[in-house]
Order: structure tokens, then C-alpha cells, then sequence
């Protein structure tokens, strides 16, 4: 049977979860994962499938890494260019990515209990995600289980009472933060060169629309306490140095998107 919508995809994996073994499961998720003919719930599918079943954000992180070490230099010079991502380690690339795997989670959660996703924005549930990784998984899987359940509705209540207990140091700056995201990101998908290094023979430098983006941008800087209070220290200081922060967390999320989005096909 095919799965047409993201509400069967959601049905398809709850039925999954209720299989005892993990490897009925993986299984099973593969099956149901070829039947999809809609792209949405097939990314949810596969993202479940990775986040739940095969090991959560340690999954996601090794699909996520496979996707780019099967990059070329160059599309690594269109897609990110004036960042060296395979000298020894781009430690900002991998908190990049990390966050990126983060809002997948988040997108699962918000699917799942979407009364929490009304509740708190993404940055939320994504630091509290990666502070709590081992209940999310279990209240995800449960509530895919008792998805169309009576009991559902006081599950989620849980969920987001736990998620409640805990807010930011930060709350008053995010306007700022998010003001500042806006305004870089629309300066620099101005000025962006259209060729890497301005070379009118190469191609052009391929930009996915989430680099574009100003909120995906402030969720990946927001989701860490460590960047947050960084991007508070540069707006301190002067526009430039700000503005070629910004720029190199925008190509790096520009790399990993392209990559994952050529991955998945």
C-alpha cells in the first residue's frame, strides 16, 4: 500500500514501533519508506527512521558526515567557497551540523505533538532536545504508537510541562539576535559573488534556500548557548567582524544542506 501523506507516513511508522525487535523495525521502515510517493513524508520517514530507530542525533550525525565526505572539492568550492572543510577538522562545520540534525528533531516533535511547537519556537525545543535526547526519543516513539489515542493528548501534555521546566538565560536578546539574522542574511544573499572566487568560467555558486533563510540561521545560532553569547559579544563590537561571522555560519549551513539534499536524491 502507498503512503501518500505525511499523516499514513506518521500512521506507517507508529505501526513500525509497535514491532518488538529493532531490526523488524529497520526493516520495515525501509519497506514503507520505497512505498512513499510524497516527498514531505518521506523525508519524515527517513528522518524517524534514523532519530528513533537507528540510534537518534548519533544516527543523524553519521548520515550527515557520509553526505559530505561524498563531496567533491569541487562542489565544496561551489557551495562553500573560502571555507576549507577537509583540512584537519572544521570544528564549526560539525556544531553546524549538529544543529542542522537538531532541527530535524525538532520538526519531528513539532510533528508529533504539535501543541509544543505552538507553545515554544524552534530554538526552544531544540536546546531542550539535546539536553534531554533520551526522553524526546521515547516520548517521539510513544507518541507515534498512540498517535489517533485518547492517551496521546496527556502524553503531550507531559512533553511539554517537561520542556517548560527549563528556559534560556537569554530570552530578552533573541529579538536582537533574530533582527541581526535578518538583516545579514539579506545583505549577504546580495552580495554573494555569482561564481566562486568571481571566475566568470566556473559555475555558479549553488545556494540552498535555507542558507537564505534568516530563521534557519538564528535557530542554528540560538540552539547553542555557546554561539548565542558569542553573536552577543560581535554585535558589540564593529558590523564587519559580525558580518563575516554570520557569512561563515551561513556557508557552512548552505554545505550541509546541499549535501543532505543530494544524499536523500
Amino acid at each position: 500500500m502507498y503512503i501518500r501523506s505525511k499523516a499514513e507516513a506518521m500512521d506507517a511508522m507508529g505501526a513500525i514501533l509497535e514491532l518488538p525487535a529493532r531490526p523488524a523495525q529497520i526493516i520495515q521502515a525501509t519497506v514503507k519508506i520505497a512505498l512513499c510517493l510524497d516527498h514531505d513524508a518521506r523525508v519524515f520517514m527517513v528522518d524517524v527512521q534514523a532519530a528513533l530507530i537507528e540510534g537518534g542525533l548519533d544516527a543523524l550525525r553519521k548520515r550527515r558526515e557520509a553526505a559530505i565526505a561524498h563531496l567533491s572539492d569541487t562542489k565544496i568550492r561551489r557551495r562553500a567557497p573560502g571555507i576549507d572543510v577537509k583540512k584537519d577538522e572544521d570544528v564549526l562545520l560539525d556544531e553546524i551540523g549538529a544543529a542542522i540534525d537538531l532541527l530535524k528533531m525538532v520538526k519531528i516533535l513539532s510533528d508529533v505533538f504539535p501543541g509544543a511547537a505552538v507553545r515554544h519556537p524552534q530554538w526552544e525545543l531544540g536546546r531542550f532536545i539535546h539536553e534531554h535526547q533520551g526522553y524526546v526519543r521515547e516520548a517521539i516513539e510513544a507518541g507515534l504508537r498512540r498517535r489517533g489515542k485518547p492517551e496521546h493528548a496527556a502524553l503531550e501534555a507531559q512533553v511539554i510541562a517537561r520542556i517548560e521546566e527549563k528556559k534560556p538565560w537569554w530570552p530578552e536578546w533573541a529579538d536582537s539576535i533574530k533582527q541581526a539574522c535578518v538583516h545579514y542574511v539579506h545583505t549577504l544573499s546580495k552580495e554573494s559573488p555569482a561564481t566562486p572566487s568571481n571566475d566568470p568560467g566556473a559555475k555558479p555558486i549553488e545556494i540552498h534556500p535555507g542558507a537564505n533563510d534568516p530563521e534557519t540561521l538564528f535557530y542554528v545560532i540560538s540552539m547553542s548557548e555557546e554561539r548565542a553569547r558569542e553573536i552577543l559579544r560581535r554585535m558589540a563590537g564593529t558590523s564587519q567582524d559580525l558580518k563575516e561571522y554570520l557569512s561563515g555560519l551561513r556557508m557552512r549551513i548552505n554545505l550541509v544542506l546541499l549535501a543532505q539534499e543530494e544524499a536523500a536524491g
